[in-house]
């Protein structure tokens, strides 16, 4: 049997819970998500063996709140892979691995990366630039 202030302390975390869904700021688990989704869209076979925020940054202007994610993550290449990163013009898989320059990777080998992720709050939560909402 359950006493009346086990009831209160339920409904109150069940409300707290509650009340922060769709608040929360993205995490290493999404930061991961978003970065394993842009690789695959791109074509670059890797996995990621580790990823960490190491900083956050919210940016409000108007109507617009964004987040800024920071990140540090091992990549390995199980295939290798070969990133041409020269002539790369737009924001693409060199900027999402961390890398401004032609560099061949061998099979297996391991990159440790830095870079940022970029979120838009909406109504449905936080949408990535892998285009998926969080």
């Amino acid at each position: 049997m359950i006493t009346k202030n086990t009831q209160y302390f339920l409904a109150l975390a069940a409300t707290l819970s509650l009340a922060g869904c769709g608040d929360h700021l993205p995490g290493d688990a999404t930061g991961a998500k978003v970065l394993r989704n842009i690789l695959e869209k791109n074509g670059v076979e890797a996995k990621i063996v580790s990823f960490k925020k190491v900083q956050g940054k919210e940016l409000k202007r108007d109507a617009l709140n964004a987040f800024e994610l920071m990140y540090e993550a091992e990549i390995q290449f199980p295939e290798g892979f070969e990133a041409k990163c020269k002539e790369e013009l737009e924001r693409g898989k060199c900027a999402f691995l961390g890398i401004g320059e032609d560099r061949t990777f061998a099979k297996s080998e391991i990159l440790t990366s830095e870079g940022t992720l970029h979120f838009v709050k909406s109504e449905k939560g936080w949408t990535a630039e892998d285009n998926n909402v969080y």
